[in-house]
């Protein structure tokens, strides 16, 4: 597989942290996908988009609890 953008063949499946934003809230989705070293271009799947739009939609009707690990204070 060559990536999109830069056209690298170095492409490796890695876990990362995906955002989901609600509201004035960031929530960070692990998910393990394919991410070009190179550029850092990510390819997502369709299970994988789906799984999100789930988690958000959950997540919008406080369907799941979310646990609080600091502040980011801002003014």
């Amino acid at each position: 597989m060559k990536c999109v953008i830069c056209h690298s063949e170095d492409i490796e499946v890695k876990k990362v942290k995906e955002e989901i934003k609600i509201g004035n809230d960031i929530i960070y989705v692990p998910v393990e996908i394919p991410v070009c070293n190179s550029c850092g271009e990510r390819y997502y799947d369709r299970k994988t988009l789906q799984n999100l739009e789930e988690i958000e939609f959950r997540l919008k009707n406080k369907e799941i609890t979310v646990k609080e690990v600091g502040k980011v204070l801002t003014v």
